[in-house]
């Protein structure tokens, strides 16, 4: 395995290899571990508590952009049904919550949600 080696860098006694150090723990995380939802994070987003129990209601967990256009329906549900108010109960200590909970309930036709996409999948 590849071992990468960090040279400090510092200019008016700011140390930018700290910045860089966590921006790179950003990239690898979204890049490399696609399921990071699968795990409870502490309130930093940095240290990881343990694997969650599965997603209420058998949702399958999407993600996506944080900008879309919805239907009133769908918003309605989000807020009104109850299965939308376990999943973001579920949630709340996954990392960036705003990029899979919508996108979730939109990717799930079998939950009949109004509003939502209800195509098929390709890979």
């Amino acid at each position: 395995m590849a071992e990468l080696k960090l040279l400090p860098v510092s200019e008016n006694g700011q140390n930018y290899t700290v910045d860089f150090v966590k921006n790179l723990h950003v990239y690898v995380c979204s890049r490399f571990f696609p399921y990071w939802f699968e795990f409870s994070w502490d309130y930093s987003g940095v240290n990881m508590l343990g694997r969650k129990k599965p997603a209420p209601h058998s949702f399958d967990i999407a993600k996506g952009s944080t900008h879309m256009a919805v239907t009133r329906e769908f918003v309605e549900f989000t807020v009104n049904d109850s299965r939308a108010q376990d999943l973001l109960d579920w949630m709340k200590d996954i990392k960036v919550p705003d990029e899979h909970f919508f996108q979730t309930l939109n990717h799930n036709p079998q939950m009949d949600i109004p509003g939502a996409f209800l195509g098929q999948f390709s890979n």
